[in-house]
């Protein structure tokens, strides 16, 4: 139902295609404009048939409104246009305020804020020409169309990621094996590379390392 000539959503299209089946409840209720609540439930299914009925509602409801959305893109320009007469103390004929302008104003205050927050995220040059790009894309996109919300969404995540911030190494084996085991359930293996490549780093801080045949690069040491 999106529009796969829009570069963000013929990406989206393309992990999904790549994507194992299993992982797709996952997927939908990480993209999917839902509560919190409803997307720890799919995360809390342990069972595959368990996470696909919980993910399914919010899918259909993500269907029914890309159905309404296309509907309302469909309505003739005096319809969708909306103009009140008003005056202080009650409505009258002869004056009108029109609720497409202060719409307008309101998208280019909101607009403006997520450039400055683009330019103030200290983001790679790469990933900033790509999200003005995306930007550029989204002033001239009406909110109706379905790709609005998956832009804005793109934008916003790209915003929120920490590209300059950076935290103090723990090499902690048994405070990682620890929060290992209380926050993820079975993934043994996973969780053994990673303790693995914690233990290499006590003893190797700078060089990249090896870890079961897997190469690993460490991350940039903190100031």
């Amino acid at each position: 139902m999106l529009d796969t000539s829009v570069p963000v959503v013929a990406k989206f299209r393309r992990l999904l295609d790549s994507l194992p089946r299993e992982t797709l409840p996952d997927v939908v209720a990480s993209m999917i404009r839902t509560s919190n609540k409803e997307k720890l439930q799919v995360l809390d299914a342990v069972s595959l048939e368990e996470r696909f009925r919980k993910a399914l509602p919010m899918l259909t409801r993500q269907i029914e409104g890309l159905k309404l959305l296309q509907k309302t893109r469909k309505m003739s320009p005096d319809a969708e246009k909306r103009v009140l007469s008003v005056r202080k103390g009650g409505v009258f004929p002869g004056r009108q305020f029109n609720l497409d302008e202060e719409d307008e104003d309101e998208d280019g205050d909101d607009m403006a804020a997520l450039e400055r927050k683009i330019h103030g995220a200290s983001m790679p040059e790469a990933a900033l020409r790509v999200c003005l790009k995306e930007l550029k894309r989204l002033k001239k996109m009406p909110q109706s169309m379905p790709e609005y919300a998956l832009t804005r969404n793109y934008l916003d995540l790209m915003v929120e990621l920490p590209w300059s911030k950076s935290t103090k190494d723990c090499l902690d084996i048994r405070a990682a094996r620890t929060l290992l085991d209380n926050d993820h359930y079975a993934m043994d293996k996973l969780k053994r590379r990673v303790l693995e490549y914690l233990a290499v780093r006590q003893l190797k801080t700078s060089l990249k390392v090896i870890v079961s045949g897997c190469t690993v690069r460490p991350a940039a040491k903190s100031d």
